[in-house]
């Protein structure tokens, strides 16, 4: 579960203007491109895989060995080079096919005990866990192990290998006690038998500090990784591909912590190694520049973030094919960004392809389906049609529950996804039972202090103050602020958004100094981190705007809608429903001061804006009409003010759902 931008988040109304809380969504929009050693067996084979020959070639081998007999070692190591090739290229479907001719032939050869076969139970285990098909893995990987356990024993290198690949099985079923357990053993049988400075140590490490980072457990992760990366830099040298695999990893670390000036460096060094040693239109190097461009998207530098993500979708497709996995990755990545500055349009279009990518190469349910669909299902959520979103994130859901079991994290995430978009139809109690089991699935999995334990019971706060339930949401937000703080720390970015969701509740319950407070606290942090491009920041600014105008500190609001409007003209554009309510709170705010010259140009603007917009936000645009009417009776128009309130009245009589509380559900 990943806390991402793009989340969804609450608008409280006000008077003539919006003041919205800021919300992490808990689902993982996208995978992290990263990089994971398997095991020490397959080092070599994975290195050489950009040299496999051409595929006609190796199916004329099996065909030209196939004449030395069925039970021929030839024509085993004919069928085991295609099988090879084909897992290489993601043609999975055909490579498990392979590899199970492969592996009836060893053992009527071999017999069923002999090491061949242990090898090629476990390949064909990695196949089956590229499927999805965790279950059947796990079954190879126990028969394996019985092999190497009765041949070599449970403290060999070897059988180690076993307990290594059948870690990275219950890791992708979110079993990530159990996995951290065994890639604690390989490490401690590996140091034994191999030695300390041995690099599949670090393989080892790595891959253990990836499961501690699931697990939230961020400082041992890092460790892990550290000590890795100074095996990898001792045995290899500074400049070796396998070592910018490790800083990659570390870089993602951090970007999962939102220190994002601590990941850049690390990335930029990674891309740097694999373009000077694999060279610049290595698949490698597409890696790099997507986990760059999520550091930029989380810092507001969306034209860079795009730049990078172009470049990588270029390098990607001519590598690997357009049709590739990984080229899938990157579409997924550039929807994201879109959908981040609600470039709605493009970003369906780039999850679109990327869903047509993956259902033809992985199958339609993959759990990397289930990624692409959850993400158009937010972009869905976010224009308002709620039932085609509602019906996309079923199909994940079902998806998730039946490849990851139902009590994976990943489940939690679509439960309270669903939850949202019940909660934005009013269908509160439907709501309520999803957050209960997201949230139950949580501690369950992840332990009651995780970060991604706070995701959820902080958007069922935001559900709960929607529904007028300010003692709930209070406890909510509070335990999800002590969990933040304790696994962050007090000035961490993590916090800000929880800081300014408690802000928002201190408001509705007329805390207005707590309130204040709160706001500025929170607009410190991302002030600090550097973060004051983001949707989150621009509202909590606009929030507190909304504060002072409430409290008759007009000339403090008015620079607060200013600065606001800078950052949401330059995520969105000037034509967006969300530099429209930023106008609004403005043009309020002259006219309060008597400044009518001032506001009547932000009402018309506003206006404009919102006639044009669609879905309509009648609201907002009801809420624009009453401040230009005040305005037009202010400086001597009667007759034109009390027209454009008649057209309020009429469009207020014509909202067929009108809100229960004073909260709606909106974007970020």
């Amino acid at each position: 579960m990943r806390a991402g931008s793009g989340g969804p988040a609450m608008e409280f109304r006000h008077v003539a203007i919006t003041l919205s809380v800021i919300c992490y969504g808990a689902t993982a929009y996208g995978q992290a491109l990263s990089l994971k050693d398997e095991n020490l067996e397959k080092a070599q084979t994975s290195q050489q895989q950009r040299f496999d020959p051409k595929e006609n070639v190796l199916q004329n081998a099996v065909q030209q060995a196939s004449a030395f007999g069925g039970q021929d070692t030839r024509y085993e190591t004919a069928l085991y080079d295609l099988a090879a090739f084909y897992a290489a290229h993601h043609n999975y479907p055909r490579a498990a096919s392979l590899y199970e001719d492969v592996l009836a032939i060893a053992e009527k050869a071999h017999g069923p005990q002999d090491q061949d076969v242990a090898t090629l139970l476990d390949e064909l285990a990695r196949i089956f866990r590229e499927q999805a098909r965790y279950a059947e893995a796990q079954d190879l990987l126990q028969r394996a192990l019985t092999i190497r356990e009765r041949a070599l024993g449970p403290e060999h290198a070897r059988t180690a290998t076993i307990f290594h690949d059948l870690a990275a099985v219950y890791s992708s079923q979110g079993k990530y006690s159990e996995a951290e357990a065994l890639y604690r053993k390989t490490l401690a049988i590996w140091e034994r038998t191999l030695g300390p400075e041995d690099t599949n140590i670090a393989t080892a490490m790595d891959n253990l500090a990836t499961v501690e980072e699931d697990q939230g457990k961020y400082a041992e992760a890092e460790a892990h990784f550290q000590r890795a990366l100074a095996m990898r830099t001792k045995a290899v040298g500074p400049e070796n591909p396998s070592v910018a695999t490790v800083l990659n990893n570390l870089g993602m670390l951090y970007t999962e912590q939102a220190k994002c000036s601590e990941a850049e460096p690390l990335l930029q060094r990674a891309l740097d190694i694999w373009g000077k040693s694999l060279g610049p239109g290595d698949p490698s190097v597409a890696i790099a520049l997507g986990n760059l461009a999520e550091v930029w998207k989380r810092e507001g530098k969306y034209s860079e973030a795009r730049t990078a993500l172009e470049r990588a979708l270029a390098i990607s497709s001519k590598a690997l094919g357009p049709e590739h996995p990984d080229v899938a990755i990157v579409f997924n990545k550039l929807g994201m960004l879109q959908q981040s500055v609600r470039h709605y349009t493009e970003a369906e279009s780039n999850f679109q392809r990327a869903l047509e990518i993956r259902e033809n190469t992985l199958g339609p349910e993959h759990p990397e389906v289930a990624v692409v669909l959850i993400n158009i299902a937010l972009v869905r959520r976010e224009e308002g049609r709620f039932s085609e979103a509602e019906a996309l994130f079923d199909r994940a859901l079902a998806i998730r529950e039946k490849t990851l079991g139902p009590e994976h994290p990943k489940v939690a995430d679509v439960l309270n996804d669903l939850a949202v978009v019940d909660g934005s139809q009013g269908k509160y109690k439907q709501a309520e039972i999803y957050y209960r089991q997201a949230l139950g699935i949580c501690e369950k999995k992840l332990g009651p202090d995780n970060p991604n334990t706070a995701i959820v019971l902080q958007n069922f706060a935001l559900a709960q103050l929607t529904a007028g339930k300010y003692s709930e949401a209070e406890q909510l937000l509070e335990r999800a602020l002590a969990i933040r703080e304790k696994n962050f720390g007090p000035n961490h970015p993590q916090l800000a958004p929880t800081l300014s969701n408690l802000a928002v509740l201190r408001y509705v319950q007329h805390k207005y100094a707590e309130a204040e407070a709160l706001y500025k606290r929170s607009l410190a942090i991302w002030n600090r981190a550097g973060e004051t491009k983001s949707t989150s920041f621009g509202q909590s600014l606009q929030n507190l705007g909304e504060l002072y105008l409430g409290e008759h500190r007009y000339d403090e609001a008015r620079p607060l809608f200013e600065q606001a409007l800078a950052v949401k003209e330059s995520l969105f554009g000037l034509e967006h429903p969300g530099v429209a309510s930023v106008l609004n709170g403005l043009a309020l705010a002259d006219l309060l001061r008597g400044n009518y010259a001032d506001a009547e140009p932000s009402c018309q603007r506003a206006l404009a804006i919102l006639e044009k917009s669609s879905p309509p936000d009648y609201p907002a645009f009801i809420q624009t009409l009453r401040i230009y009417a005040r305005v037009l009776r202010k400086t001597n128009r009667q007759a034109q003010g009390e027209l454009l309130e008649t057209k309020a009245m009429v469009y207020e009589a014509k909202m067929k759902n009108k809100p229960k509380s004073d909260i709606a559900l909106v974007s970020p």
